[in-house]
């Protein structure tokens, strides 16, 4: 009885996995080529560069991956690989959605799509750009919150901060 046969890895030009584990299969690269490769029929490279493409964030929500790696969109029909994302994310994405964003009824009105008017889409703008400054403001509150009480000097310095930013709106 001799040595368990070896495989050779196959070459991957974007994945940045070096060490191929010893159960993988023949002709896989890494676990993420496995699995890739066994329900998509894509390799680890190809995730790896959609990757790169998408910037390294989920392409509906454009967070970054958590615990979890981002898992391919892909068309129903076609097979076409649509991006990246969060399960979450994906589980959100239905052919009705994709449907109605492909041929909403507004653009086929008489006379072309209905616009809204350029002031009404920058109060539009602005009221969505101080929502999502709330938000930051609510979560670096709660980080802030839960590294315990601040100094001295981190409080005046925020004061001042806050003091400052309501003299600059006045």
């Amino acid at each position: 009885m001799g040595e368990k046969a070896t495989h050779p890895t196959p070459a991957r030009r974007f994945c940045p996995n070096t060490d191929r584990p010893a159960w993988l299969l023949s002709g896989k690269h890494c676990p993420l080529d496995h699995a890739m490769r066994a329900t998509y029929g894509v390799t680890c490279d190809d995730y790896h560069r959609l990757l790169n493409a998408q910037g390294g964030l989920c392409a509906v929500c454009g967070l970054p991956p958590g615990a979890w790696r981002l898992v391919p969109d892909h068309d129903h029909t076609t097979g076409a690989i649509r991006g990246l994302c969060h399960h979450r994310c994906q589980r959100w994405i239905t052919t009705a959605v994709v449907a109605y964003l492909a041929d909403p009824p507004g653009y086929g009105l008489a006379g072309g799509a209905l616009q809204v008017p350029p002031a009404k889409l920058r109060r539009l703008e602005e009221r969505d750009r101080a929502k999502r400054r709330r938000a930051q403001a609510r979560r670096v509150g709660r980080q802030q919150a839960k590294a315990g009480p601040p100094t001295d000097e981190t409080f005046a310095a925020r004061v001042a901060a806050a003091l400052e930013q309501t003299t600059e709106k006045e």
